[in-house]
Order: structure tokens, then sequence, then C-alpha cells
């Protein structure tokens, strides 16, 4: 299989995996608490100009992420929303993530690929407020596990966690029960345990990634600090494109993060080397995600799932 080819498959894939910003429209609130409305950034960023601008822009939202919802609407009539969403990622905090996190997608963007350019195009039309995937979990990961998943790379010198992605099935929706069809078969997800679909909703987990914090494989943010979610382990026997991608994520506000898919573009008919520098694979930027914990749950229905 050719390398166009892998990035076509690796394109379509996404579309069943993500979704666009659902199209609902934020009913009115009472302010919240300093949680909700406060953002949380590295102290060297406090009078950088552009997040003075991401600031005042705030005082008119309820909410941090009613503010990035209204960049999501933003982005494709004008690129500075991009770039808030990029500097927003580099003055974020590095900051370790465990249990149970809800998602919710951005934006996809296009990498430096010429396939990339349709993707927001055929994703916005087809899967725009049907999104299966639902969030993510972190447990932490004892050395025999690290050891086995890592071959020995691993040692566990920093705190590790085992993750996995969740998915939802909306009845509702014949495209988002398609998708979980072909996300079940393609991604072999496994039946939520019945106590884990009550609390939290999701019905099928799937996708395993070793997380931690390291520096970022982005070539010039290669001495950023981030938390780490490596799919490309290949005893996590994860399929194209997970076995490319590698997620960064960074506290944007207390318990909000703020992440990055990056998938590899080089390298890709090899087995993932550890050992090789993360410049080698060339990692591109396809697209901004959100992971909140459960405070941030009813904010995240009335902003994005009309509840």
């Amino acid at each position: 299989m050719n390398i166009q080819k892998i990035y076509f498959l690796l394109l379509l894939a996404l579309m069943c995996i993500y979704a666009c910003i659902p199209k609902q429209e934020a009913t009115k609130i009472k302010p919240l608490s300093n949680k909700f409305i406060t953002l949380k950034l590295e102290p060297a960023c406090k009078h950088d100009p552009l997040i003075s601008e991401i600031k005042s822009e705030l005082k008119d939202k309820n909410s941090v992420l009613h503010l990035m919802k209204f960049y999501a609407e933003q982005l494709e009539k004008d690129p500075i929303y991009l770039k808030k969403l990029e500097r927003l990622f580099t003055c974020g905090e590095a900051k370790e993530a465990k249990g149970h996190f809800y998602g919710i997608t951005l934006f996809l963007k296009k990498g430096e690929h010429p396939y990339g350019d349709f993707l927001n195009q055929i994703w916005g039309a087809t899967l725009a407020d049907v999104s299966p995937w639902d969030g993510k979990i972190f447990n932490p990961i004892n050395n025999k596990n690290l050891e086995f998943y890592t071959e020995g790379f691993e040692k566990g010198e920093v705190p590790t966690y085992l993750g996995i992605n969740c998915f939802r099935k909306y009845e509702g929706s014949l495209l988002n029960v398609a998708s979980i069809v072909v996300l079940t078969f393609w991604m072999n997800l496994k039946e939520a345990p019945q106590e884990e679909k009550t609390k939290y909703g999701y019905d099928k987990k799937g996708g395993l990634f070793i997380a931690r914090r390291a520096k970022s494989v982005m070539l010039n943010s290669s001495e950023k600090e981030v938390f780490q979610l490596n799919y490309r382990w290949r005893r996590l026997g994860n399929p194209i494109p997970l076995k490319y991608l590698i997620d960064e994520i960074v506290e944007i506000a207390d318990g909000l993060y703020l992440g990055q898919l990056l998938f590899a573009t080089k390298h890709l008919l090899e087995d993932y080397d550890p050992q090789l520098e993360p410049s080698e694979y060339k990692y591109e930027n396809f697209g901004y995600f959100l992971l909140m914990d459960e405070k941030w749950n009813e904010e995240r229905k009335r902003l994005f799932l009309g509840g």
C-alpha cells in the first residue's frame, strides 16, 4: 500500500472516529463559578498580546468551554481563531489526567497533506452532530503491563497510565449507529460494563494508548512539556490510522484540557521505533479536541449536545 493510499484511509477513518462541533444554540444561563471562567496558563504567557485578546473575548462568554465553541464555529471564517487555539495550547500547563474525561472534537485540519483540504467539508456535511467519540479513560498502569506494552522501553520512571477511548451510540442517528458498527469491527471495540454505561453514558471502548508527561513531538515546540498519549506501541494493537497517532493535551482551565491530534507522516510502513528522533517521523497537527472532568459535563451538554 503506497503512502497516498494510507493517508486517504487515515483521513476517512478520522471522520468515523471524531465529528465536527454540533450546531447547537447555547441557551443563556447565569454566570458560572471561577472554575468555568478562568484560564490556567503558564506564567510566561501573562503578557502575551494574543492571550490578552483571548481573555478579553472570554469576558463575553459564559465559560471557557463556551469560548472554545465560539472559536470552533469561527475557524472556517477566519484563520486567527486557529492561531488562538495554537497559542492556548502553547500556553497551557502540562498536567496528568486520571480517570474518566468527557470529550468534544473542535476541529480537524489538513496538516500539510493535500488530501486534508476536503476533510472538514465532508466531515461537517455527514457527521456534524453524531460523533460516536465521547471521551477517554486514564488508569494507572503497573510496571509489568507497561513493560509488556512498550516491549521494555518504558520503565515507569514517571507516573504512567494505560488509556482507552469511549464511544457512544445515539439510536436516533443512523449515521452514528452505522459509525459504531464500522468502528466496532475496525477497532475491535468492546462493550462497556453496565455500571460505566449508566454512570458516564458511553456504550463501547477501544483504542489503547500509553500516557505520561513528555516533551512535545512537534518540531516547532519540542521543548514544550505536555501530557502525551501514545497510540503507536506495536503491542497496543491499534489499526491504521491510530498506529500513527500521538495525542498531546494541556490544561487550559481547571479540569479542562485542550488536545492536538498529531500523526506521523514519515516511516509509515515501519514499526514504531521510540528511539528514533520524533523529527524523523515528521508529525503534523490534524486537529484539536477537548477533554473535561465530570464538573464540566452539564456545560458540555448545554453547549454541544442540546442538553
